[in-house]
């Protein structure tokens, strides 16, 4: 039988793992507890993690038929990836540094073992087979644990001289003093992420403003600050409008830079559709001018955009061994 393909994207809540048949067609996807034992110490090798990783790949690819069968792997690690020599340079979110990520999987996976950075792998599934389809200049904000940017330029991935493009999320944004998790205050991604959110939120709460989400008697999510946002909630659809300006204010940056066909955002405060997106639209209507608007979407492939783009990844720089 024809090889089968993995692609794992690790997030810093969840990781997601699905195995593609020989045409790259999506067979079956498990989500995992992305494992931080050490966060946040730092730590060159989270043996557990890859245990529980290799665990799940060979027991999908042995449910769906493929035991010893799978020709590569794709993987999408969060934080700074050189994707040249398959280590994780730095991924604040998870406590990495200088893993050697691709190494360790093929030890244990005994097939050889491909990463990149999260969201550049995002873009890329977006761009193939998603909102991004048909545009060869883009941009993909995925708004998770944290808040990172792929960019796509004549069809070219752009990862930088040591592979930190796209790092948005640590730009600073005047006035705002949350500690972000790279060591520093008022990163983009404090605000503009899922849990900027849920700290918008929970400081709400705690300044006694009124609002339905006073009611959650566990930590405010962002999901739950979303479906406030449909009972019309004022503080609820305040958050998402400070967040998607905030954004809006850098990307309109990076837009007069870069001049991109489309702007697609996903990760997991992206299912708040319109109330992410229309804050983002207004500022862009207000600002941007002598130049067609870019097209502003939501991503359509959900959690499975990384995966897609992994398992593409994985079969192109296989086919150039």
């Amino acid at each position: 039988m024809e090889n089968g393909v993995i692609g794992v994207d690790i997030g810093g809540t969840n990781t997601v793992i699905g195995i593609f048949n020989h045409d790259l067609e999506l067979l079956e996807k498990v989500s995992i507890p992305t494992l931080k034992p050490y966060f946040p110490e730092k730590t060159n090798n989270p043996k557990e993690f890859f245990d529980l990783i290799a665990s799940e790949v060979n027991a999908l690819a042995e449910r769906n038929g493929y035991k010893n069968n799978i020709s590569c792997v794709g993987m999408g690690v969060p934080g700074k990836v050189n994707p040249n020599t398959g280590t994780v340079i730095r991924a604040v979110n998870l406590g990495y540094e200088e893993v050697p990520f691709a190494l360790e999987m093929e030890k244990r996976l005994g097939i050889p073992v491909y990463i990149d950075n999260d969201v550049r792998n995002y873009t890329r599934g977006e761009a193939l087979a998603g909102s991004g389809k048909g545009s060869n200049n883009l941009i993909c904000i995925t708004l998770g644990t944290g808040m990172a940017a792929g960019v796509m330029i004549n069809g070219q991935m752009v990862t930088g001289y040591d592979f930190y493009a796209g790092e948005l999320g640590h730009d600073p944004v005047p006035g705002v003093n949350y500690p972000c998790n790279c060591g520093k205050e008022g990163c983009l991604e404090t605000i503009a992420s899922a849990s900027g959110i849920s700290r918008l939120a929970q400081d709400a709460i705690q300044s006694g403003k009124q609002t339905i989400l006073n009611s959650n008697e566990d930590k405010v999510t962002s999901k739950d600050v979303y479906l406030a946002c449909l009972q019309n909630d004022d503080v609820a659809l305040g958050i998402f409008d400070y967040v998607g300006r905030t954004l809006a204010k850098k990307l309109l940056t990076v837009t007069f830079l870069l001049n991109p066909e489309a702007i697609i955002i996903g990760g997991g405060a992206a299912s708040a559709g319109k109330f992410i997106l229309d804050p983002i639209q207004e500022v862009f209507e207000s600002h941007y001018a002598n130049s067609e608007l870019p097209k502003l979407v939501i991503g359509s492939l959900g959690d499975s955009a990384g995966l897609i783009g992994s398992a593409h990844l994985a079969v192109a720089e296989n086919q150039n061994i």
